[in-house]
């Protein structure tokens, strides 16, 4: 390997990692409501991203408002759903549903971008949606209602990505994330006040709230590196060890087991995924 994509594995790596990590307090914080997670994550990441602008002297608030909010908007439901779903569902189905946001981005990108998708392409989606199927029919521990909150997040994850592909022709990375809290604060903060969905934690569930928005940052980051000096369809590969993290962590430390079909749906999930990612789209002009 070139000493740009050996970096590029390594800052995945460490990206992968970094996430599963986050995934996991989540999943720990079973008495903290969802919300409020969200909330916390939110506001340690606007303080670090407010820093780093300073610090370079760029204007927060960009170019095209509306594209940015909407990213802030659909970047706020996914996230929101997929910390409902580690509450739901076992560790690894959860990540596993997380992981469709890519499928989901091209169909997406279908509709909206006139993307020509290769016949294979179809194949793979079927896996995924065979794989889906064959985890919500062999786990009981699966309801529906999570399940399909937890589809509806990567529908929102996946319109805020298409939404930063147009943005990052016109806006720094740094002014994109800002919009992620500058728009998720306010609206978690109305929810809160409506539902009144607030405990007051303890001293380590506060400090692990802190964390879990270190940990998202500095993914992020590790995350954009191996993108900027990678090549996408090999290095993006690597993110896929969350889910062998996530059954790992999921069967040590919440004795979360699972039958052999439905670990056979879940890696059928994975296939279609990475399928997609290594096969090249077109867009018809």
């Amino acid at each position: 390997m070139s000493p740009n994509t050996t970096k590029a594995v390594y800052f995945m790596l460490a990206a992968s990692l970094l996430f599963a990590f986050m995934n996991l307090i989540v999943k720990y914080l079973q008495e903290i409501p969802v919300a409020q997670i969200v909330f916390m994550r939110s506001i340690v990441m606007f303080v670090m991203v407010v820093f780093l602008l300073s610090k370079r002297k760029l204007q927060p608030f960009g170019n095209n408002k509306k594209l940015l909010i909407l990213r802030g908007i659909f970047g706020t439901t996914g996230i929101a759903f997929f910390f409902y779903t580690l509450h739901q569902m076992p560790l690894a189905s959860a990540v596993v549903v997380h992981y469709l946001t890519p499928i989901i981005t091209v169909l997406i990108s279908v509709l909206v971008s006139r993307v020509n998708v290769k016949a294979v392409q179809w194949l793979f989606f079927g896996l995924c949606f065979t794989g889906i199927f064959i985890i919500k029919g062999f786990d009981e521990r699966i309801d529906s209602l999570p399940l399909i909150i937890g589809i509806l997040g990567t529908i929102g994850a996946a319109s805020a990505y298409n939404i930063i592909a147009v943005l990052k022709q016109t806006e720094h990375h740094l002014v994109i994330m800002f919009y992620f809290p500058l728009v998720t604060i306010p609206l978690v903060l109305i929810y809160i006040f409506i539902t009144g969905d607030w405990v007051w934690a303890s001293n380590q569930e506060w400090a692990l709230l802190s964390v879990i928005g270190i940990l998202t940052y500095f993914a992020q980051y590790f995350l954009t590196k191996a993108y900027q000096i990678g090549d996408v369809s090999k290095v993006s590969v690597i993110s896929y060890l969350g889910v062998v993290y996530a059954l790992v962590f999921g069967y040590y430390l919440f004795d979360e087991w699972y039958e052999p079909i439905v670990v056979v749906g879940l890696f059928l999930v994975v296939a279609g995924v990475l399928g997609n990612l290594l096969t090249r789209t077109k867009t018809i002009q």
